[in-house]
Parts: C-alpha cells; sequence; structure tokens
C-alpha cells in the first residue's frame, strides 16, 4: 500500500476526493510491528501541542475599518484566533512587515 500525504495550508479545505480517502482511512485498522511499535502510555504523555495552544492569550483592543472587521467575522467561529495565527505569521515574515509598515 501507497503512503498518500497532503498538506494542507490554514484555511483550506480537503477535496472530495481527499475527504473520501481520509473516510477511507480512518476505516482501516492500525497494523503495529517490530519498526512501528504501539507507544506506551509514558511515551503518549510526552507529547506537546506545536500549534501554540499553551501559550498565554491577552485580551486587546484594536481599531479597524468596518469592512475589515466585518470580513473577519463572516470567517464564522474562531475569527478572533484566525487573526491572531496572521498576526503570528505576519511578525514572522519581515518581508511583509516591511510592505506594512
Amino acid at each position: 500500500m501507497a503512503t498518500v500525504r497532503y498538506e494542507l495550508r490554514a484555511g483550506t479545505k480537503p477535496t472530495p476526493e481527499q475527504q473520501t480517502e481520509i473516510a477511507a482511512a480512518a476505516k482501516r485498522p492500525v497494523v503495529y510491528g517490530e519498526d512501528c511499535p504501539r507507544l506506551t502510555e509514558a511515551q503518549l504523555a510526552e507529547f506537546k501541542r506545536v500549534n501554540g495552544a499553551e501559550r498565554e492569550r491577552v485580551p486587546c483592543t484594536i481599531r479597524l475599518p468596518r469592512e475589515t472587521l466585518d470580513w473577519w467575522k463572516s470567517r464564522g467561529a474562531g475569527y478572533t484566533s484566525a487573526m491572531a495565527r496572521v498576526l503570528d505569521l505576519a511578525r514572522n515574515n519581515a518581508e511583509l512587515l516591511r510592505e506594512c509598515l
């Protein structure tokens, strides 16, 4: 069986074909072996979230054009988290910062 890998960018969704493949893969059994042993409870406890879930969030006030705020709100639930992710990406992109400042 071939390994299939997809990389989704933030804000994108899998295609219908990818969703079908994901659903089919979820129904297959996990096969453990010598080169892929089952993890122990101690090993599982060592895993940490890497998406920043442990970072402290602080409330702030920001002034935005009405159209910008309406656009973000139209994204639905979690729009403030999405805004924070965009700001984090911008903070780490020197070229984008130069363009915006």
